[in-house]
């Protein structure tokens, strides 16, 4: 169990390739042909090409990488700076993917049920990221400055720990504010924004698929 908490971010990302791989494998299956815009197939064909040239790299890399973290000192600036590296590679890929599943919304593929089972493995997967992302600001803001970047109104003076980051990530979900967590940066408070019209983005795109097959 200390091993598993020693390394609760390794075993984070490995998780969040795994959903961006089955995601990235639901979108192949709707054919270029099936785009109203041949400029959104051809979009749609070069981030095709660059997932098959970057993702079998990736894979050995992120395996790797995780065994070295995991076996290196807690403590070790060198283990935080892989992991930093590891995270950017995934918080790029979750970025990509959002974009990959806006460019998707131009499908006049008959098989809508493709499109929001990609959505529904994207959604976990970007919700993550989100709580890992709010964790390292407010970290490195206390290990650096002293004070937290973010405010979380229901502890009262108790101290975050790593769960109540994914959980205002999570509340996201069930409403259309983070209700008792809130930035005290502009930075932070930008942050929480970006979360928000992630979010809204993601539930908009579930919603016109479930419209979409509900009118079939």
């Amino acid at each position: 169990m200390a091993f598993v908490r020693r390394n609760w971010e390794v075993f984070l990302f490995l998780a969040v390739g795994l959903l961006l791989l089955e995601s990235l494998a639901v979108v192949k299956a709707v054919p270029v042909s099936s785009f109203r815009h041949s400029l959104v197939g051809e979009l749609l064909s070069l981030f095709d090409s660059y997932f098959h040239v970057v993702t079998p790299v990736l894979i050995p890399i992120s395996i790797v990488l995780a065994c070295v973290c995991c076996s290196m000192p807690a403590q070790s600036r060198l283990r935080r700076a892989l992991i930093d590296t590891f995270a950017l590679f995934y918080v790029i890929r979750v970025f990509l993917v959002f974009i990959l599943l806006n460019i998707s919304l131009f499908a006049r593929t008959t098989d809508a049920e493709l499109l929001v089972v990609q959505l529904f493995l994207f959604l976990p997967s970007l919700l993550l990221m989100w709580g890992w992302i709010y964790w390292r600001f407010d970290f490195y803001s206390m290990s650096s400055r002293g004070q937290p970047m973010f405010l979380f109104l229901y502890l009262g003076e108790s101290l975050p720990i790593v769960y109540d980051y994914f959980l205002a990530s999570f509340v996201s979900l069930l409403s259309n504010t983070l209700a008792g967590f809130a930035g005290r940066t502009r930075l932070s408070r930008t942050l929480v924004f970006i979360h928000g019209i992630m979010m809204w983005d993601v539930m908009g795109l579930i919603l016109s698929r479930a419209i979409a097959l509900a009118v079939r």
